[in-house]
């Protein structure tokens, strides 16, 4: 129950984030990059809810000339329902292909965690996001998604 009440709040704090992700154009020339919510897993690790989220950005990044496919975010939250904002947070992605890019390192923004990023096969892509939140204590969570 208590598990079910955090993802219930979770999703509720993560609402305000998607409008800002909506928004995100104003860091890419004041368009708005619109797209489709893409909702991933929420994981608990050690105490810590990670809540993944997409937003397909591809139309309007092709638009600008840029190759980006999707805006991925992740928001923390603790077992008493609090919003964890500080810290450094990079994510890994695994390919359908099975090759893995570098180390990507989120920013902050508003609440969660977020880049841009290029997810341009079809298949299964496996997210790894590393944490070190304001705690000081590394955490691994692992998402995944399925492009078609």
């Amino acid at each position: 129950m208590k598990k079910q009440i955090l993802v219930l709040v979770m999703v509720f704090l993560m609402f305000p984030l998607a409008a800002i992700a909506m928004q995100h154009g104003e860091s890419h020339g004041g368009m708005s990059m619109g797209g489709s919510m893409i909702m991933l897993q929420d994981i608990e690790v050690d105490g810590v809810m990670a809540s993944g989220h997409m937003l397909d950005t591809r139309e309007k990044m092709a638009a600008l000339g840029m190759k980006e496919t999707h805006h991925f975010m992740v928001g923390f939250m603790n077992t008493e329902g609090e919003g964890l904002s500080d810290g450094v947070v990079a994510l890994k992605i695994q390919a359908p292909d099975g090759s893995v890019g570098g180390p990507i390192r989120l920013m902050a923004m508003n609440g969660a965690f977020g880049s841009d990023v290029t997810l341009d096969q079809k298949g299964m892509y496996k997210f790894t996001i590393g944490s070190k939140l304001a705690d000081g204590k590394k955490r691994s969570f692992e998402m995944s998604y399925h492009s078609k």
